[in-house]
């Protein structure tokens, strides 16, 4: 899996800088956790149900969904009291409430926000929608 922003479509790209420019001026500190898999990678956490989709907005669009190049999706996880337990703790819990405040950011830029799906919430997933 990758991590790098340059792995993201060209359409992407600048509205998940924007993205990140606005949780940094939130003062929610972020870890990039996933920009783009191949498809054994996805496979994979299809198998472990880390992944629910085969047709995943992570995987390369030019090669799997008939896109420009590059992936319409990120996961992001908030770093859990940065200053005290430093940068390697991450925040996967659900409940608390700065996934209600991340989620809105990305929204307002136009992203589909994995915190409102019905099905199964994926609170760090972020993707480009095709307006």
């Amino acid at each position: 899996m990758s991590r790098a922003l340059n792995d993201l479509s060209t359409r992407f790209r600048p509205v998940a800088f924007e993205f990140l420019a606005r949780l940094t001026e939130a003062q929610i500190p972020c870890l990039i956790v996933d920009t783009s898999r191949t498809i054994g990678e996805h496979e994979a956490n299809l198998l472990k149900g880390t992944s629910w989709t085969k047709l995943s907005k992570h995987l390369d669009g030019a090669i799997y969904r008939n896109s420009p190049p590059g992936s319409d999706a990120m996961d992001v996880v908030p770093y859990l009291i940065f200053q005290l337990h430093g940068a390697d703790k991450l925040q996967w819990d659900a409940s608390d409430p700065v996934w209600q405040r991340i989620g809105p950011i990305g929204e307002q830029l136009g992203l589909r926000w994995g915190g409102r799906w019905q099905a199964k919430l994926d609170l760090s997933h972020f993707e480009f929608v095709v307006r």
